[in-house]
């Protein structure tokens, strides 16, 4: 018999829309092997709230969206909701929160999840400013054991669990990573004498671009998944306003083009570095060797140097070129949550 997990989605774009994608495909699976059945029953965006207590069939939601519908076009709209209503309208065993993320507010989605984790309900985030605004708020709140957020950093790469569970028995030295892979396209992208609008235009045509570019390029998102790296497995106890950021808006295209041809690359480079308890933090361009970790990571990869004192330096690596990897870090997460081990 299976188990039955009520599920509501905070958000419609292509991290939801692509855990739909991902449950439709392997559902029978779900079932079969890990005898869990993930019924969604509720879902908020920007116009509402929806509530469908038997839960969607979730092509059925998928095809809803892809007619442009919103929320308040679905049946079991609720007239006059918002968002940050979905806990109260319906309640559920685990939240996805997905929506949009206010760089400047951090709301609905701290709100959402402020309310959620108080009233017991396990939530998983792909959206990191929740984390951003509020990390040990939310850590209080969910004691640890109520709150899932490795699709913050890096989509499918699995840092946040590598440095909590894998690495957790060791005092992290230095993290160097390359973590927004729609810098590192464009980057590419300039070596071949390419023009940076250009190479944000086809980011954002295949959806791995943040809503505001700059966010990229700028360094900012950069910044705010180390922030959350840092936060979760590390003593350093700043804010994200104490991580100095240069982004790669400074760097001429003639630049990076003489720096490939000497076998060199830039690459927007986080750094955090641990020295007698003192850490230093940063994101800034970097000019590494073609040859080096990091200079390897091309176009859509991102990576990950995490050197510490037990187990010397790990190295991580992946290529994600649109949001599924993300999405199938949210479901790991809902694993992780419902204790299924696979």
């Amino acid at each position: 018999m299976a188990t039955k997990i009520r599920i509501s989605l905070v958000g419609l774009g292509a991290v939801n829309l692509g855990l739909l994608t991902i449950l439709q495909r392997r559902k029978n699976e779900l079932l079969n092997l890990h005898g869990i059945d993930l019924s969604v029953v509720a879902v908020a965006d920007s116009s509402g709230v929806a509530v469908r207590m038997q839960g969607w069939d979730y092509q059925e939601l998928i095809d809803l969206k892809r007619t442009k519908k919103s929320a308040s076009a679905f049946e079991g709209y609720q007239p006059g909701s918002t968002s940050e209503m979905i806990t109260d309208l319906c309640p559920v065993d685990i939240l996805v929160e997905s929506s949009p993320g206010n760089i400047h507010t951090g709301m609905p989605g701290l709100a959402i999840c402020r309310k959620a984790l108080a009233q017991g309900t396990r939530v998983v985030l792909a959206n990191k400013t929740p984390l951003i605004f509020a990390f040990d708020e939310l850590m209080h709140l969910a004691r640890q054991r109520n709150i899932r957020y490795s699709a913050t950093v890096c989509g499918g790469l699995p840092v946040i669990n590598v440095l909590t569970r894998d690495l957790s028995l060791a005092e992290i030295k230095s993290i160097r990573g390359v973590l927004n892979a729609t810098s590192n396209f464009v980057l590419q992208e300039m070596e071949q004498g390419r023009s940076p609008e250009a190479a944000v235009a086809e980011a954002r045509r295949i959806g791995a671009a943040e809503a505001d570019p700059s966010h990229d390029l700028h360094g900012h998102d950069t910044a705010n998944k180390l922030y959350i790296m840092l936060r979760s497995a590390t003593s350093w106890k700043g804010g994200i306003q104490d991580i100095s950021v240069t982004g790669i808006q400074y760097l001429n295209p003639d630049q990076v083009v003489r720096a490939a041809q000497q076998g060199n690359k830039y690459k927007l480079v986080a750094e955090a570095i641990a020295e007698d308890s003192h850490w230093t933090v940063r994101v800034t361009p970097e000019l590494t060797e073609a040859s080096s970790f990091l200079g390897s990571c091309n176009g859509w990869e991102m990576g990950v140097e995490i050197a510490s004192d037990l187990y010397d330096k790990v190295y991580l690596k992946n290529y994600e070129a649109d949001p599924l990897g993300t999405s199938a870090a949210v479901l790991r997460d809902i694993f992780d949550l419902c204790g299924v081990h696979h």
